[in-house]
């Protein structure tokens, strides 16, 4: 199988760790990107900017394309032309905005991937075995940024005494970050996700698992006691 990469910043070099660098291409639009995919010792094609012509010379024999370009419009550009080109090329994109998956799936896109929500579900499998919170950290994409946290409640914060199904959205559009489970002291000690459909509660002293960019982790830290200072 030949994989054409499009794209080598920190997630994109995550991704092709997991390619044999025999079967991928990395196609890259600056030079920055060239010259570390190079070091990497993986083969590169620089095509500068995403052209017909340029995509049809490196799509020649590619039997599946990656596309994880840093600039989303950029991105769902790339796999809208892919698929126009060459429809039969069976299309992988990451999407950075979850809004914008359905624009993907209108371009044909044969999968999108969501780093937030694949950190998300490995966290969630992990915490079911009885590791410690440092086995958890170190299977967190070390290079994207991202970051698992455990967030205690403050007393008077904007999310004491609110519904996790009422605030999820909010807090993930707003914060850039996933709520995973909770530890409901109300009902237990231990560890609830929040995927089981259960509506808990939050209150003072409560604990939330969340995942996402780490300083969108402490911005949500200190909205929530900045609000608590200002209800006190």
């Amino acid at each position: 199988m030949k994989i054409a990469l499009f794209g080598f910043d920190d997630f994109g070099e995550h991704v092709a760790k997991y390619l044999s660098k025999k079967d991928v291409t990395v196609v890259v639009l600056d030079d920055e990107e060239e010259k570390r995919a190079k070091e990497k010792l993986y083969d590169v094609i620089n095509i500068k900017e995403i052209t017909d012509e340029a995509l049809k010379e490196v799509l020649e024999g590619i039997n599946v394309a990656l596309a994880v370009l840093r600039d989303e419009e950029k991105n769902l550009f790339l796999c809208l032309s892919i698929k126009d080109l060459m429809p039969q090329i069976k299309v992988i994109a990451k999407v950075s905005d979850k809004e914008n998956e359905f624009k993907y799936k209108l371009a044909g896109v044969d999968k999108t991937i969501n780093p937030y929500e694949v950190s998300a579900n490995r966290i969630m499998t992990i915490l079911k075995k009885p590791l410690t919170l440092k086995l958890i950290e170190e299977i967190i994409f070390e290079d994207n940024k991202l970051a698992f946290a455990e967030i205690e409640i403050p007393k008077g914060s904007f999310l004491d005494g609110r519904y996790i199904k009422d605030v999820y959205k909010d807090i993930s559009s707003n914060y850039n970050i996933l709520i995973i489970a909770i530890v409901d002291k109300e009902m237990s000690s231990e560890v609830q996700f929040v995927t089981r459909g259960i509506n808990h509660k939050i209150d003072e002293g409560d604990i939330l698992i969340v995942v996402g960019d780490i300083d969108e982790i402490e911005r949500f830290k200190e909205d929530l006691n900045l609000l608590r200072s200002v209800n006190a």
